[in-house]
């Protein structure tokens, strides 16, 4: 009976966990550049084998790194990666990687995301003149502006990517073995953005799933616990 208890509530805890990624998912779906959390099926069925067996396990997600589509919007400052590579950007709390090429110049001319993380190119970040034109940037990442060199974007790939540590704000952090090196073959896209990896109908369906697992786990240990009720009763 305790089994079976333990069992019902592991798979309450993961079908909620799992809930969870999906709402997040869904939040993030008109995010630039965000890349969509997926639970793992194995780890849900691991985890009830593992409840038989009074252990409680721990939640596991991973990152689905295909690129979404990448769209024109006529935008200077709008940078789009074809390839692998990631954008670098300098935060309070280090460097961390986005696909998220959503720019714009703060009051002192620095390249920065949307928070007001500054860019980061191959020697710091990148820095223009407001006053000046505007800023031409090609495949290789290599920004001008009237015709003057400003540098070279930091463009960086790695060797695993499961092995980048996800954050909220859709960008990563270097985890273990995690360490960027320069991208050869990713290509800058002046004027671009990519759209999150999220197909939204997709997810909608497999939260409807997820709803209607979670309603029979919640049933099926009401039951457990009712029947344990009445097995105590009848031994009065």
């Amino acid at each position: 009976m305790n089994g079976g208890i333990l069992q019902t509530a592991a798979a309450l805890d993961l079908l909620g966990k799992m809930q969870d990624t999906r709402a997040q998912n869904l939040a993030n779906a008109s995010t630039v550049g965000y890349r969509k959390r997926v639970a793992s099926a194995e780890a849900f069925a691991s985890a009830l084998r593992a409840a038989a067996g009074l252990t409680l396990p721990g939640y596991r997600e991973s990152v689905d790194h295909t690129p979404g589509v990448i769209r024109s919007t006529g935008q200077d400052l709008d940078l789009a990666i074809e390839g692998k590579g990631f954008f670098a950007v300098e935060t309070g709390r280090g460097v961390r990687f986005t696909r998220n090429g959503n720019f714009a110049l703060n009051g002192e001319g620095f390249l920065v995301a949307q928070d007001g993380a500054r860019v980061l190119g191959q020697t710091g970040p990148i820095q223009a003149d407001p006053a000046r034109g505007a800023l031409l940037i090609d495949a290789r990442g290599e920004i001008n502006q009237d015709g003057e060199p400003l540098g070279r974007l930091r463009v960086v790939e790695f060797q695993n990517v499961q092995r980048l540590v996800a954050e909220d704000s859709g960008r990563f952090r270097e985890g273990p073995d995690a360490e960027p090196f320069e991208s050869l073959e990713s290509e800058v896209q002046q004027g671009y953005l990519e759209n999150a990896n999220v197909n939204v109908v997709d997810e909608l369906v497999q939260m409807i799933a997820g709803l209607r697992a979670f309603e029979a786990a919640q049933r099926a240990l009401s039951g457990i616990d009712r029947t344990r009720a009445e097995g105590l009763e009848a031994r009065r």
